[in-house]
């Protein structure tokens, strides 16, 4: 399966920091395609690049790094949990491809139709 990931848009804060990436994932597997949208936020972190030199790897390097969020429960216990942005969009459209190829088998082509060229 061949996967494309395409930024979508950008929202960028007055010091032309990016916070906030929307960007969508499509999946191809023969005949069958799916495509699944997702966002992610920043913060100001360390490094910097101004606006102007960005390019869509470098952004899409920082969409795909893990995210490491951490939940506090109602019992005061602290979770980590770590998101991996790129795995979790391509398994979602494989996921979906699969359920196009699974209604495909319970639903065949009637031997007597005739097949498009």
């Amino acid at each position: 399966m061949e996967y494309k990931w395409v930024i979508n848009k950008v929202q960028v804060a007055e010091d032309n920091c990016i916070v906030k990436v929307e960007l969508t994932v499509t999946g191809v597997d023969g005949d069958k395609s799916a495509s699944a949208a997702f966002y992610r936020t920043f913060t100001r972190g360390d490094s910097f690049v101004p606006y102007e030199y960005l390019t869509e790897q470098q952004v899409l390097a920082w969409c795909f790094a893990p995210e490491v969020i951490i939940c506090v429960g109602t019992d005061g216990a602290e979770q980590t949990i770590t998101k991996h942005l790129k795995d979790e969009g391509e398994a979602q459209v494989a996921g979906q491809i699969e359920r196009q190829l699974a209604q495909e088998k319970i639903e065949p082509v009637l031997p007597w139709a005739e097949i498009p060229a």
